[in-house]
């Protein structure tokens, strides 16, 4: 049960059975049920049950090899603790292809896209077989991060010396490393030519790089997006976005038209923080909370921070995962 509530997004329900679980003398939870839970705390950011779990497992000497290694990794990455994930990683003695992906994954939620594809070079190295997730982390890190180069060094060895065919999300990435770049002439390149059908986020990926270029929304393949019956809403407003900004009306009055005639409506990106039992909630230009001016200002300072932060951490790991002489 608790797999299935964790499969469908319900994951604050997914740890109460964990709990029930826990109160029972009679039921000790095994390593599917630990690695289950941990998946539903990094959803959830509830790294301190995070901890209590690692305590447990440390505490019984269960072993970090399989599955509930790769959910530990996870856990503490998505929990903002990727020093403690680093850590876990480097305890684990006989690492298989999905704790590398993890760690990778981790390294690319927090745009240390060097940190990946040394980890990804490291891999070859040691030759760990890559699958096709490894590369989707990769990629991702290098579009994130600005590596053209080396986005386009892992989508060339892919191919030609694994034999991993590219799925939507290869070429996803590599549109999003070009268009990042602002080289949007090569990110349309590869949409015309990429051999399976191009999808909303492809095509939203592109149009967000075309924000602040006129002549891009004159391309058939950006219109191209326009004429799709099952896209979401999110690609119908950011075409709209892009038309009224260059005030092209007639086409923003033509997207906002299909919008209407296929009953799609804007929903507003959000998020939450929970903080002392209760849950606050903001939505994207959301002013009404009452101390709205405090919490602009300490986000200002944390992305300085953040900035100084990220620098310090690369500086940290980078010999701590790759010693001299290794």
């Amino acid at each position: 049960m608790m797999a299935g509530y964790v499969q469908n997004g319900v994951f604050s329900e997914a740890l109460e059975i964990f709990h029930t679980m826990k109160s029972d003398t009679n039921l000790a939870p095994d390593e599917t049920t630990l690695s289950i839970a941990l998946s539903a705390i990094a959803q959830l950011g509830h790294s301190e049950e995070g901890v209590a779990i690692h305590s447990y497992i440390t505490r019984n000497g269960i072993k970090l090899d399989g599955k509930l290694g790769v959910s530990l990794i996870d856990m503490y990455a998505k929990s903002g603790r990727i020093e403690t994930a680093l850590q876990v990683f480097d305890g684990i003695k006989e690492k298989n292809v999905d704790h590398w992906n993890a760690m990778i994954g981790g390294f690319a939620i927090h745009g240390f896209g060097k940190l990946a594809f040394e980890s990804f070079l490291k891999m070859q190295k040691l030759r760990v077989k890559p699958d096709g997730i490894t590369f989707v982390s990769v990629l991702n890190a290098c579009a994130h991060s600005g590596m053209v180069k080396e986005g386009v060094i892992c989508f060339e060895i892919m191919g030609r010396v694994h034999m991993i065919k590219p799925e939507i999300q290869h070429f996803g990435c590599l549109v999003d490393i070009f268009a990042r770049a602002g080289r949007i002439k090569e990110a349309m390149t590869i949409i015309e030519e990429m051999p399976v059908e191009p999808n909303d986020v492809v095509f939203r990926t592109l149009l967000s790089a075309c924000s602040n270029l006129e002549n891009s929304v004159q391309r058939p393949t950006v219109n191209h997006a326009i004429g799709m019956d099952d896209y979401g809403s999110g690609t119908y407003v950011l075409l709209s976005n892009i038309y009224a900004r260059f005030g092209m009306w007639n086409r923003v009055r033509r997207v906002r038209v299909m919008m209407k005639e296929r009953k799609l409506r804007k929903v507003p990106g959000r998020s939450w923080i929970e903080l002392d039992g209760t849950f606050h909630e903001f939505f994207v230009g959301d002013g009404s909370h009452p101390r709205v001016a405090e919490i602009y200002s300490v986000l200002d300072n944390w992305s300085l921070d953040s900035r100084v932060e990220s620098f310090r951490l690369q500086s940290k790991l980078e010999p701590a995962l790759f010693p001299v002489g290794s």
